[in-house]
């Protein structure tokens, strides 16, 4: 019973990324989230998972997933989610952390970060990053 239970456990974790991407509305190609970011002059939120996250699993569904932070994310910054696994050629090296999950906020205009946030963050405290981040870029373009 205990085999069965981690094998399903760990099935469940390795969906990550792309159905994450898809079920937020987040981008999956940083190169295509910046010049996304430019054109709308917003910020890059870039998430740094690995597929054999727990911890990334339960910031996706527990924070990233909730209605509030959801729609000000999609509102204020374009999102994107990489896999620092398998994606790690689709990203600045700079972004590659050992420390996961990871929220970079980047400015798209220089590719520099300005705000991050480390590990799982619950829904209040990533909605008081978020403001944060968004007050930072805008000192940023001043």
């Amino acid at each position: 019973m205990r085999i069965v239970s981690l094998l399903l456990i760990l099935m469940l974790s390795l969906l990550a990324s792309p159905q994450t991407a898809q079920k937020l509305g987040y981008q999956t190609d940083y190169q295509k989230a910046v010049a996304i970011a430019k054109k709308e002059q917003k910020p890059i939120m870039l998430l740094v998972v690995t597929s054999y996250c727990p911890w990334c699993r339960k910031f996706e569904r527990k924070t990233l997933a909730s209605e509030t932070i959801a729609t000000t994310v999609r509102s204020k910054f374009v999102p994107v989610i990489v896999d620092r696994n398998k994606d790690a050629e689709n990203f600045p090296k700079k972004f590659q952390t050992p420390r996961i999950p990871t929220v970079f906020f980047v400015d798209p205009n220089d590719d520099m970060e300005f705000w991050e946030t480390i590990g799982y963050v619950k829904k209040s405290e990533f909605a008081d990053a978020l403001k944060e981040a968004e007050s930072l870029y805008k000192k940023r373009k001043k």
